[in-house]
């Protein structure tokens, strides 16, 4: 037991439950019945087939004189051995280990005499299958020492005589014997549920077998197929390569018998042309009648000669243009298995830069660089490390791992963008070990709307964009603008390049007639209120329409100039300006509720906040209205700041932020909706506004405002 102990606390062996140890240790634990009833037949068993040796059970004498004669000590009816001898039989009556002496006195003594007496000898041969269990052992009363006998049900414990004259007095018990009849009746009906378990277990069981067969069958037909497959791969090569080995064999052949004809022909020409000068030597030392008589021969050979030599061919016919060419494809598909290093990168010695010790800002990046090191504390020359970057959430506590580039020089570069005001905990480890200094604790703070003076980034589809008014975004940084005047909406990818355009002026789908709010749904569809027309049309991220809901009138399901939307889970909340209220559908389009007020006069805005309270904001009453998703009107934010809210959103700090029209600026509230600043102001300089009618934010938390009159974003 000491063993299991830690500190102040034991681990059950049995339920892994975690206990607190008793003042006076392990020993002071209550003893566990069940269990020594267990150790109690498993060494009864041991001793009965021979495994340890049986020792008699009955109490050794020793208190006999031999004065007294034996027979007559025995014959006191005392139950007591002699000489604590080896057992012979058991009494399986009475389950007692008996010695040779205590074997024939058991059989004699009053009560015994029907008692099953067997020989272990017998019980080991297993000629006679017998079922032997312990006899229960009394139990006693850790306070008083006493035998059990009663049963306290007010407690549900075992308890003593003694124990229901005091503590348990009043309580309600009876003997035990009565007792266990009722309870283990209950017992019956307690155990049923398990009994059902264990067949439930059995079939599963049986299922788990099957598949553990199924899979060593299908591993081993896999195992075949494998084999076969690479086998007519290993034919299929052999093949090609006999193919091309005769191939090269024709072309080689074929080459060269080019090259021996050629080479006749030089030879025969040589040969004549040796002769004609032999026959010229000649003459040089014959008379001159001789010489003049071979002129004329001389002269006609030179002139056959030189006719063949202008038609031979003394360049080779033929050239060593063979090649064996290997697929290209086979070269880029074929993997490298392994790399020999010398430098194993050791985490106790590699180093991070990039990581502050400072705080950063909700929607900042931060990128960091993993340099690895040798046991030598020199910077490893290749890649190929196992290097893992997760971040763990202190508010929710998840773990999220980080993608990792490896720039095959010894170092690595990751990034991770803060979402929320947190403590955040990167840790980077190499081969499943830490590198010095991690995990990391990174702290991240509200951003600062008060540093903004200027735009980061200003987009317009080069000057083509006609009056942008809604925005939002989707998944992977996907963003969409709604252009009211251009009847269409554009589509940019996470770095605010343009990627596609659609629509057009006209009441057919995926047509618009001056559309105003945009949002996405957790599928990347995009919703699209068609002001005009008084409908809002659902399209998926490459502008394919999908469908639509609404149409003009103030009824259930109808619109009146909509105006601002957003997705929010499994519902769409659509602000209709001329009905003054805000309309609830399905993502089918199917409606489902309205959400007014009899102080919302022109809803043009509405966000959904993180604790699921839907924002509206009044483009003509001075303010915020707060409701919850069912409609219930909560309150409406104060009014002493002055604006003309045209759309909200929510960053990722929780920080409400408002488009002003009459302001040209965007103002900063709160959760709870107190002001804390504003940015921006009237006019078409950078981080100027002219009716700023949409804004969003993106995943980076970075805010982007469509800015109507000045046809940009």
């Amino acid at each position: 037991m000491e063993k299991l102990q830690s500190g102040s606390n034991i681990i059950c062996p049995e339920c892994r439950e975690m206990s607190v140890v008793p003042a006076g240790g392990v020993k002071e634990l209550p003893n566990n019945f069940f269990i020594n009833r267990l150790l109690d037949e498993v060494d009864l068993k041991r001793k009965v087939e021979g495994e340890d040796e049986a020792k008699c059970d009955i109490r050794p004498v020793h208190f006999w004189s031999k004065r007294t004669p034996l027979s007559k000590f025995l014959a006191t009816g005392l139950d007591m051995c002699v000489d604590e001898g080896k057992a012979v039989s058991l009494c399986l009556d009475c389950i007692t280990f008996l010695c040779e002496h205590c074997h024939e006195f058991h059989k004699k003594m009053k009560g015994n005499q029907n008692h099953n007496i067997t020989e272990l000898v017998e019980l080991q041969s297993k000629k006679k299958q017998v079922d032997v269990r312990p006899k229960a052992k009394s139990m006693l009363c850790p306070d008083h020492d006493l035998e059990m006998n009663f049963f306290c049900e007010t407690c549900d414990q075992l308890v003593c005589h003694y124990c229901t004259t005091n503590e348990h007095n009043g309580h309600a018990h009876n003997s035990v014997k009565k007792m266990a009849t009722k309870h283990r009746k209950e017992m019956e009906k307690m155990i049923e549920p398990v009994k059902e378990m264990i067949n439930k277990l059995s079939t599963s069981r049986q299922k788990v077998v099957a598949a553990g067969e199924k899979i060593t069958s299908q591993a081993s037909e896999v195992d075949q197929q494998i084999d076969l497959y690479y086998d007519e791969l290993h034919r299929q090569l052999q093949q090609q390569r006999e193919e091309l080995k005769n191939k090269l064999r024709e072309l080689s052949t074929k080459k060269k018998k080019v090259i021996s004809l050629q080479l006749e022909q030089i030879d025969f020409t040589e040969a004549q042309l040796l002769s004609v000068k032999e026959l010229n030597d000649a003459v040089k030392y014959g008379s001159d009648q001789e010489a003049l008589f071979m002129k004329r021969q001389v002269g006609n050979d030179v002139k056959r000669l030189t006719i063949s030599y202008s038609k031979l061919e003394t360049e080779p016919v033929e050239l060593p243009t063979m090649e064996f060419v290997p697929a290209k494809t086979f070269k880029k598909s074929f993997p490298q298995f392994g790399q020999l290093f010398d430098d194993v990168a050791i985490p106790d010695n590699c180093e991070v830069t990039g990581i502050p010790a400072q705080l950063i800002m909700v929607g900042g990046k931060l990128e960091f660089t993993i340099i690895t090191k040798n046991c030598n504390y020199e910077r490893c020359s290749n890649g190929g490390s196992h290097i893992v970057v997760q971040a763990q959430s202190s508010k929710e506590g998840d773990v999220v791992p980080i993608k990792v580039k490896d720039n095959n020089d010894g170092s690595y570069s990751a990034s991770f963008v803060a979402k929320q005001v947190e403590e955040v905990k990167l840790s980077i480890t190499i081969e499943g070990d830490h590198i010095k200094g991690s995990p990391y604790t990174v702290m991240v703070q509200p951003r600062d709307y008060k540093t903004v003076n200027k735009p980061r980034k200003i987009v317009n589809d080069d000057g083509k964009m006609g009056s942008p008014w809604g925005i939002a975004f989707g998944k992977d940084g996907v963003w969409a603008v709604a252009d009211y005047s251009n009847h269409c909406v554009y589509i940019f990818d996470s770095q605010d390049r343009l990627i596609r355009k659609f629509g057009q002026r006209g009441n057919s789908n995926g047509q618009f007639n001056n559309p105003r709010g945009v949002s996405f749904n957790a599928n990347n569809h995009l919703y699209v209120v068609d002001s005009n027309n008084n409908r809002v049309q659902k399209f998926d991220v490459n502008g394919t329409y999908l469908l639509q809901f609404g149409q003009y009138g103030s009824g259930n399901g109808q619109l009146n100039c909509p105006v601002g939307i957003v997705v929010h889970s499994d519902k769409v909340f659509v602000a209709e300006s001329h009905n003054r209220r805000v309309s609830v559908f399905y993502l089918n389009g199917q409606f489902s509720h309205f959400i007014r007020s009899r102080q919302l006069c022109n809803p043009w805005g509405v966000a959904v906040t993180s604790n699921d309270q839907l924002l509206v904001a009044d483009c003509e009453i001075v303010g915020i209205f707060r409701f919850r998703l069912d409609g219930t009107c909560m309150d409406q934010f104060d009014e002493e700041y002055e604006f003309a809210s045209t759309a909200l959103t929510i960053d990722l700090s929780g920080f409400i932020l408002v488009s002003d029209e009459d302001g040209s600026s965007v103002l900063v509230l709160d959760k709870d909706g107190v002001f804390l600043h504003r940015f921006g102001s009237y006019g078409s300089a950078e981080g100027q506004f002219s009716a700023p009618y949409g804004i969003a934010v993106s995943p980076n938390n970075d805010v982007y405002v469509t800015d109507y009159n000045n046809k940009r974003v």
